[in-house]
């Protein structure tokens, strides 16, 4: 009989255990929320759950890259939209100082805004995220996309590389532009320019109409000083006085200056205006026969298309009495296109360019919107399925739970009892 009850007490203790461990089980998946603890609890629920796992991870990770993506391109989206709108002023600042009716004075203050608006555009280019990644220096995106050299010129020290971030398995969104291709390859009549040489044109050329004019006048008599090249160009301008105004186009060079005189007095009927010429000094005097005004405007050069600090070819006019004296002061009448120069028609140019940038970055932003719509719907699917299958079903784990407390409860008492009978009990 002892031997029995040995057996009987090692089995029901093996059956406590069992039913602790279950319950104990069941408590641990009510507290984690888990329908199971360890793949070995539903090997094929938990091979699927993983698979599940990865893919909603892989779905988060597509989020993250979209989400990042959409941050710089926004960044990249208004920087653009600012460079836009300093060349739309660089562009109202050139034709203002190029119009005679405004002032020196007014003229050097236009010059300092567009130097300030320069500085401007280099901090925009130099752009960096929330992470201290440059936008637009390519694949250099640790340092900056521009730097101004000790000479004032700015380069370009990023590549041409394009930053792409993954967005699915099979799409990845452009997340930055390089400045190469954005600022520094602006195509014009006259090469590619980065959109530094075009600003600098322009405040070139608002130095020069701050000190030159497009246009200059003398009463009666005047003085002309040429600067021209010693190979021939084609000079043109307008020359007015009291009888009229003619258009005199020609070849120019240092030696032939004279040509120029002959020219002149050609249409002396017509203008009223005499010349002559001294080899020795070679400058030319015109003499207005009646007395009157003599006017020299739209002056034209051959190959000069750009503004420069310094003008390299110009008429110097002064007034002179009768005995070769000056009796005004100097003006500096320079070829239009070094007051308002090609820049003006290039700051067009580069608004378009950028325009065009911005029109890529929008189709980009775009695509990367309608892809994180998808990946949200995606993602919801995929957490539910995961909620599903590895979340707990917590009331039936309490009821489950309660059931068994109950059962162990009552094997417990059944056992006391059970263990408090003798051999006597059992054979009534």
């Amino acid at each position: 009989m002892e031997v029995s009850t040995k057996l009987f007490n090692a089995q029901a203790t093996k059956n406590f255990s069992k039913i602790n461990e279950q319950i104990q089980d069941t408590q641990a998946k009510i507290a984690s929320g888990k329908s199971f603890l360890k793949a070995s609890d539903d090997p094929v629920v938990a091979s699927n759950l993983s698979a599940k796992m990865e893919q909603k991870i892989l779905l988060e990770r597509f989020v993250k890259n979209g989400n990042t993506a959409k941050t710089r391109l926004d960044l990249a989206d208004s920087g653009l939209n600012q460079v836009i709108n300093v060349l739309t002023r660089f562009s109202e600042l050139s034709i203002q100082a190029a119009n005679d009716t405004y002032g020196v004075d007014d003229r050097l203050a236009m010059v300092k805004e567009m130097e300030e608006l320069s500085t401007l555009v280099l901090e925009i280019t130099n752009t960096q995220d929330a992470n201290g990644k440059s936008i637009f220096a390519g694949f250099k995106a640790a340092a900056s996309a521009f730097n101004k050299k000790l000479d004032g010129t700015v380069e370009y020290v990023g590549d041409r590389g394009k930053h792409a971030l993954q967005v699915s398995e099979n799409m990845k969104v452009v997340s930055a532009l390089d400045g190469g291709t954005v600022f520094g390859s602006i195509k014009t009549d006259f090469g590619r320019k980065s959109i530094f040489e075009i600003l600098e044109n322009s405040i070139n050329a608002a130095r020069t109409a701050s000190s030159v004019t497009s246009k200059g006048s003398a009463p009666a008599k005047a003085e002309l000083d040429l600067a021209v090249s010693r190979n021939p160009q084609n000079w043109s301008f307008d020359i007015e006085g009291s009888e009229g105004k003619v258009n005199i186009n020609l070849n120019l060079s240092q030696a032939s200056l004279a040509d120029l005189r002959d020219e002149i007095n050609l249409f002396t009927d017509q203008t009223g205006i005499e010349a002559s010429y001294d080899d020795s000094t070679k400058k030319i005097t015109l003499t207005e026969k009646y007395a009157g005004q003599i006017m020299i405007s739209n002056l034209e050069i051959g190959g000069v298309d750009k503004a420069t600090s310094d003008p390299e070819f110009y008429i110097n006019m002064e007034s002179i009495d009768g005995e070769g004296n000056n009796i005004g002061y100097r003006r500096q009448i320079v070829d239009k296109d070094q007051v308002m120069s090609t820049s003006v028609g290039d700051i067009k140019k580069s608004i378009n360019h950028i325009s065009n940038q911005l029109a890529f970055i929008g189709a980009q932003t775009r695509k990367t919107d309608q892809q994180l719509n998808f990946l949200g719907e995606r993602l919801t699917i995929v957490t539910a399925e995961v909620s599903e299958l590895g979340d707990a079903d917590l009331t039936k784990l309490v009821t489950d739970l309660q059931a068994t407390i109950v059962n162990r409860d009552a094997a417990q008492a059944a056992f006391v009892k059970i263990g408090q009978q003798s051999l006597f009990d059992f054979l009534r």
